[in-house]
């Protein structure tokens, strides 16, 4: 497992960013920190995206800052140039994954064909979104039939996350549940702090 991943396995909650602007990177960056959640999911697939994942990386070395919902191989070099340590995609794209391990960047891409997996040479994939791909009965099919491990994704809550993080084969979890959208919107960044302190308390 890379030096990344090992970081994301430590941290196991990973909040997915969508609805942040480019002005509320600084109070974003302050607030994971703070609450003890040191990484970052943004989605590529927002105006923002890109540029809030170069500042990001370039601002806070200390926050994992990953390129989310990766879905081209153009996606994945703008991501990967603006600074990304990691690429999370919904889908398995040879070429994507080529790409980032070429330039030495942990990727995540979603499969539930294990041989894919394991022809690619991963080891961590994306399971999203992992109730409709089955759920943990299928998490632990691929993991003892392929040696796989895996980051969840999709419809997870607070409440049920600890299903899911409890099985061995989930090294950790991504979500925009964490950050409630209207905080952000109203600029509750304590209330943003509080639950990033929640979430990470819960083991």
């Amino acid at each position: 497992m890379d030096a990344i991943t090992k970081r994301l396995a430590q941290i196991k909650y990973i909040p997915m960013i969508k609805t942040v602007g480019m002005d509320q990177a600084e109070a974003l960056g302050a607030a994971l920190l703070a609450g003890g959640l040191p990484a970052a999911n943004i989605s590529q697939q927002t105006d923002d995206g890109l540029e809030l994942l170069r500042l990001m990386a370039s601002t806070y070395p200390d926050i994992v800052v990953g390129g989310g919902n990766v879905q081209t191989v153009g996606e994945a070099r703008n991501a990967i140039e603006a600074g990304a340590r990691f690429i999370f995609s919904p889908v398995f794209d040879p070429a994507i994954i080529e790409l980032c391990q070429l330039q030495g960047v942990a990727v995540y891409p979603v499969t539930k064909e294990g041989i894919l997996a394991v022809e690619q040479g991963l080891k961590v994939i994306g399971f999203y979104p992992i109730e409709k791909l089955g759920g943990l009965p299928v998490v632990d099919y691929l993991a003892d039939r392929f040696g796989l491990r895996f980051i969840a994704a999709g419809s997870i809550t607070e409440e049920t996350v600890g299903t899911y993080l409890a099985n061995r084969n989930v090294i950790a979890v991504t979500g925009s549940w964490m950050i409630d959208p209207m905080y952000i919107a109203s600029e509750q960044w304590s209330l943003v702090v509080r639950d990033l302190r929640r979430t990470a308390a819960l083991g």
